[in-house]
């Protein structure tokens, strides 16, 4: 039986690509990885990244991967898609594509030209060698090495458009400086390598980049980011009523360019000044998420086998592609309970804060009621890792032990046996906050301890501690928006896998926990595979863009997606792992204020900096 149309997600993250391939009813049919680490040993990357003090790193202590390790991992994946899965790609009628957030890659003048020639008998990672790359190692989004520039963002943007509260930069592009985010990369990179800087002529986001790979043998023009992305880079001003690029950002990022004459002219670009010539390698940033960049390039054409009329669809970021593959409404929560903790808060106003960063939603369209216009995103470094080490330090080594000692003291009485912090690494939220704080109650004052009388309380009071920081946060945020209530939660990530934490994360919140379900069984066997949320999402979109190219009337996301569902007689796309137990629930609401009170003494006592980075 020849299947209907198919539509496939890819997400280029830190440590691999993935692949998932959907049917038209949005179950699942299959899906491929290529593992940095261990499929492309050639590269020697570690988690995804150079080894720390590599030869090729700029500083030894800087978190970047060797780009044509990309290139290569498509190459491969394509070749496992095609010959070793056999998978019918006659039937996919629309890709799109996800990338780790922040993370970028730098093009010379010719790469479009290139790629538009690309030879289909060929692998891309031949094509794409030396000359296409301007910059041949590049950041990944953990690298932490740009300190000073953040300093320099911020204060550029406090003299530029005054202080308060909330910061400058913050108001204009939604976030903090932070390490991570582009900006603040390309500032020092500019400044370091001012050479690499005038042979570039594009710089892309990881999303963009593959989507910009996907247009091989056809396509000469690199592919257009998307809004939600383009929020990732403390770059993009968010506070305009038509978002843009920030004049004087890109001012300030280019100021210190020395261009030699002779590039100027080879290039063309004599006219255009820094923050200009700038704006220009960034490139377009399309407004509206279902607008297709084309078809599929020549070169999967011919060499795959795709369809001529296989819709390429717009690239996003990891973490609006994840917000994408769970569709959450207004007053619903993704929390990712991973290396880190991150909660993704659909939204709809524009309200910056510094402890939160604000992105336009992925797939809101001007006019869009249905869907919010953004969403926030809360970071918690100290997440699965700091689980592990209570489990490793007070608990045996077992989870079985850990998740018992969650129920251990009576989820009744919050407080009783003692209120934990555990900020291994220093915390973003609350800023900087770091140590291990313990403290057991005296009559009606609490005293600090050096751990609790029965050491296996370590790990309930963790887990009280991550999830009520939680519920505070979310708390601010919906009280400001006329008393919303959060009603759903959807879990994500390995941590999500536990059921003891999901019913603790019900009864701290107040609502339910569900995690997401994605329908069907794998094209090679009769077993069920683990989806990437990621590359589900992305996915969606390609779904979504396709549905709106084919008719006239162009139905919102979440309209597409419902329907798409429904056609295929599919339940809820999620299930209900815990509801909120009413008497515990009650009880952490009544000790809420208490706890947040404990959570700021603890934090003041670490040694803040002075600048706002992350």
């Amino acid at each position: 039986m020849t299947p209907g149309p198919l539509f496939l997600g890819l997400d280029l993250s830190t440590q691999a690509l993935k692949a998932t391939l959907l049917d038209v009813h949005l179950s699942g049919v299959d899906e491929v990885h290529v593992r940095f680490d261990a499929d492309l040993p050639q590269f020697h990357t570690r988690g995804g990244v150079l080894p720390s003090g590599d030869a090729l790193l700029d500083r030894p202590d800087q978190a970047a991967a060797p780009v044509a390790m990309y290139v290569a991992a498509l190459d491969l994946l394509w070749e496992r898609i095609a010959h070793e899965r056999h998978w019918p790609v006659r039937n996919i009628v629309a890709i799109s594509c996800a990338g780790q957030q922040h993370a970028s890659v730098y093009l010379s003048e010719d790469a479009c030209g290139r790629l538009g020639r690309a030879d289909a008998a060929r692998p891309l990672a031949e094509q794409l060698g030396h000359g296409f790359f301007s910059r041949v190692v590049v950041p990944n989004w953990q690298d932490a090495t740009t300190l000073l520039e953040c300093d320099e963002l911020i204060s550029f943007a406090n003299a530029q458009w005054g202080t308060g509260y909330v910061p400058a930069l913050c108001r204009v592009t939604g976030s903090i400086a932070h390490t991570r985010f582009t900006g603040a990369q390309l500032l020092r990179w500019r400044k370091d390598h001012p050479q690499q800087y005038v042979e570039t002529a594009h710089i892309l986001l990881v999303s963009n980049f593959l989507a910009t790979l996907l247009g091989a043998g056809t396509m000469r023009r690199v592919a257009p980011l998307d809004q939600s992305d383009a929020c990732g880079m403390n770059l993009w001003d968010m506070s305009a009523p038509t978002p843009h690029w920030s004049d004087a950002l890109l001012r300030f990022v280019s100021k210190e360019e020395r261009l030699d004459k002779h590039a100027h002219r080879q290039r063309g670009t004599e006219a255009l000044g820094g923050h200009e010539r700038l704006e220009r390698m960034l490139g377009r940033v399309l407004p509206d998420p279902a607008e297709p960049l084309g078809f599929v390039g020549g070169w999967l054409q011919q060499r795959y086998g795709l369809h001529p009329h296989c819709l390429l669809a717009q690239g996003t970021g990891d973490n609006p592609a994840t917000l994408q593959s769970l569709t959450p409404r207004y007053g619903e929560a993704v929390i990712s309970l991973g290396t880190s903790d991150t909660i993704l808060l659909p939204s709809h106003t524009y309200a910056p804060d510094p402890h939160y960063h604000v992105f336009a939603h992925p797939v809101h369209r001007g006019g869009d009621c249905a869907t919010p216009r953004y969403f926030l995103m809360f970071v918690y470094k100290n997440g699965s890792l700091t689980r592990e080490w209570v489990r490793d330090t007070y608990c045996g080594g077992d989870w079985d032990t850990f998740n018992a000692a969650l129920a251990e003291g009576g989820e009744q009485h919050p407080e009783r046996q003692g209120v934990g912090f555990y900020w291994l690494r220093p915390e973003i939220l609350p800023w900087d906050a770091r140590g291990v704080h313990r403290f057991v109650r005296s009559g009606t004052h609490w005293e600090r301890v050096n751990d609790f009388a029965e050491q296996r309380h370590n790990a309930r009071a963790l887990v009280q501690s991550q999830f009520l920081d939680f519920r505070m946060r979310i708390a601010r945020v919906l009280a400001g928006a006329q008393g919303q209530r959060l009603q759903r939660v959807y879990a994500v990530g390995g941590a999500a896998e536990n059921r003891a934490l999901c019913q603790m994360l019900a009864n701290v919140l107040d609502c339910e926990v569900a995690r997401p379900v994605l329908r069907g069984r794998a094209a090679h066997s009769a077993e069920h595979v683990a989806y990437n949320f990621c590359s589900v999402g992305a996915a969606y979109r390609a779904r979504w863009t396709w549905e709106c190219a084919r008719s006239e009337h162009k139905p919102s996301f979440e309209q597409c997606i419902a329907d798409a569902r429904a056609s295929g007689g599919l339940s809820a796309p999620y299930e209900v792992v815990a509801t909120p137990q009413a008497e515990r629930a009650r009880a952490y609401a009544e000790f809420a204020p208490c706890w947040e009170e404990l959570e700021i003494g603890a934090s003041q006592e670490s040694t803040r900096p002075q600048s706002c980075w992350g």
